[in-house]
């Protein structure tokens, strides 16, 4: 969980950065799309072991920079009149 909010917080700033550098939202949301598409079909095909926790903490961080541009995207939408 640590690893995630981390990752989360930190993607926010970042997108939240890109976006006022006139990078549009479509592009950050399907970056994170295509991100959790690919953690996804990862997650189907690795077999679990107890050896490959640095692998589900990496993983933890990598759906957390998903969720912080999905986040910070819909939040603007919600929150700025603009």
């Amino acid at each position: 969980m640590v690893a995630f909010g981390v990752a989360s917080v930190l993607s926010s700033l970042l997108a939240g950065h890109a976006e006022r550098r006139r990078v549009s939202r479509e592009a950050l949301v399907g970056v994170a799309a295509v991100l959790q598409l690919g953690l996804l079909v990862f997650l189907l095909v690795c077999i679990p072991d107890r050896n490959l926790v640095g692998v589900f903490v990496a993983v933890s961080a990598l759906s957390g920079i998903c969720d912080g541009f999905w986040i910070t995207q819909c939040t603007r939408e919600l929150f700025c009149w603009s």
